[in-house]
C-alpha cells in the first residue's frame, strides 16, 4: 500500500508492476494476434467492433449510434488536421525484423523509403502508409505536397477511403486502455525495480515482437554496443524497453508524458527532425516549407537547400520539415516537466505557491 505523503518511484514501480502482474494473471486478456484486414496490429484500430480481447476500454463509432470519430478527417484534409506525420529518427528506431537497430547499417542516412521499409518491424507498415498502401482501393504512396511533410504518412487511426475524409464521418472504435500497455507497464517497473530478466521479457516484450515478427529480446545479449544510436545514458535494455513502448503505443497519448517522467527532452524533443530521404527531388512536386525554397533539408546544414543547393547535392536530399526549435527559440522548456499548480487552487490556500519556474 501507498503511504504517507511523500511516496517515492520505488513505490510507484511496485505499484504499477503489482497492478500490470494482476491483470497478466487473472483478466483473460491477450494480444490480438490474427493477421485480419489489415494486419494484427492496425486492426486493432481499424475495426468498427472493438477487439476486446485486446482492448480493455474503447470510444465505440457507428452509424447505428451516431457517434463518429474524426481521424480522417485529421489526417487527411488540411482543412482540419495539422498535416501530423512521423519524423524520420522515429521511424528509425523500429527494428528490423531480426531484431537488430536499423541504423547499425552504414548507409542508414541515405536509404530510400522502399528501403526504409524492407525487413522491418511490421508495425511501421500499419502505422504509416507503406509500399503496399492502398488507398479507395489502389496502390498509393504519402501525400507530401499536401499532407505529410515528412513523408511518413500516418494510417493508424484513419479508415483506407476518401468518403471518411472532410467531416466526423469515422466509424472505427478508438482503444484507450490495450492489454499491450499493461505488458509495457509491467516490463518497464520490473526493470526499475532491478527485476526485469528473460522471464520479465518474455512475458512482456517478446509477446509484442512476435506479433510484429521481430526476433525476440535475449537480455543478456543487450550490450552497449547494441544500437549504436543510443542515447549514452539510458541503460541499454532500458533503452529497448522503452523503444518498444514508443513504438506500440504511438500516437496513442502517451509520449508526452512519457518523455517528462523520463527527462528526456534533450533527446526526443529539442533537435532538429526531418523526412524521408527523396531521389529525384525537383520532380516530387514537394511543398516548401518556407515558400519559396525546395523542401529539401540543405547537406550537412539545419536550413532549407536553395535551388542551387539542392543541385549541388544531386537532386537528392531528406524531406525539410523545421530548424532546429532551441535555435527558433521554441522547442521543451525546463518547465514543461512539472505541471503548474492550477491558479485556482492558489487562491483556495495561501499555503500553496506557484512553481518557481511557472511565476
Amino acid at each position: 500500500n501507498l503511504t504517507g505523503l511523500e511516496i517515492t518511484p520505488e513505490e510507484l514501480y511496485r505499484e504499477a508492476a503489482k497492478a500490470a502482474k494482476l491483470v497478466i494473471d487473472n483478466s483473460g486478456c491477450s494480444l490480438n494476434t490474427a493477421a485480419g484486414k489489415k494486419g494484427a496490429y492496425r486492426d486493432l484500430f481499424d475495426n468498427e467492433t472493438p477487439l476486446t480481447q485486446e482492448v480493455i476500454l474503447a470510444v465505440c463509432a457507428n452509424e447505428k449510434s451516431g457517434i463518429f470519430g474524426e481521424q480522417n478527417w485529421w489526417f487527411n484534409a488540411r482543412s482540419y488536421g495539422l498535416c501530423w506525420s512521423l519524423v524520420r529518427s522515429f521511424v528509425h528506431t523500429y527494428l528490423k525484423q531480426d531484431g537488430t537497430p536499423f541504423t547499425a547499417a552504414a548507409d542508414y542516412a541515405v536509404k530510400s523509403f522502399a528501403e526504409e521499409m524492407e525487413g522491418r518491424d511490421l508495425r511501421l507498415e500499419q502505422t504509416v502508409r507503406g509500399r503496399n498502401f492502398l488507398w479507395d482501393g489502389k496502390t498509393a504512396v504519402a501525400d507530401i505536397k499536401n499532407l505529410s511533410l515528412t513523408g511518413y504518412q500516418v494510417i493508424k487511426y484513419t479508415l483506407d477511403e476518401s468518403k471518411y475524409d472532410g467531416g466526423a464521418k469515422n466509424i472505427n472504435s478508438i482503444p484507450l486502455i490495450r492489454y499491450a500497455e499493461v505488458l509495457l507497464n509491467y516490463a518497464e517497473a520490473k526493470f526499475e525495480l532491478g527485476a526485469f530478466n528473460q522471464t520479465v521479457a518474455d512475458q512482456s516484450i517478446n509477446l509484442l515482437r512476435d506479433r510484429a515478427e521481430v526476433s525476440r529480446m535475449t537480455v543478456a545479449e543487450i550490450g552497449s554496443d547494441f544500437d549504436p544510436d543510443r542515447d549514452p545514458s539510458v541503460d541499454p535494455v532500458l533503452w529497448e524497453i522503452r523503444r518498444e513502448r514508443l513504438i506500440e503505443l504511438m500516437g496513442e497519448s502517451f509520449s508526452f508524458e512519457d518523455v517528462r517522467r523520463w527527462k528526456k527532452a534533450d533527446w526526443y524533443v529539442n533537435k532538429q527532425h526531418y523526412g524521408a530521404y527523396v531521389e529525384n527531388a525537383t520532380t516530387q512536386g514537394i511543398s516548401s516549407i518556407s515558400l519559396g525554397e525546395t523542401g529539401i533539408l540543405k547537406q550537412g546544414g539545419t536550413t532549407e537547400a536553395s535551388a542551387s543547393e539542392l543541385a549541388a547535392q544531386g537532386n537528392a536530399g531528406h524531406l525539410y520539415f523545421y530548424q532546429d526549435p532551441t535555435s527558433a527559440g521554441k522547442g521543451w522548456l525546463e518547465k514543461y516537466y512539472l505541471m503548474p499548480i492550477p491558479s485556482g487552487e492558489i487562491l483556495l490556500n495561501e499555503n500553496l505557491e506557484q512553481q518557481e519556474l511557472w511565476k
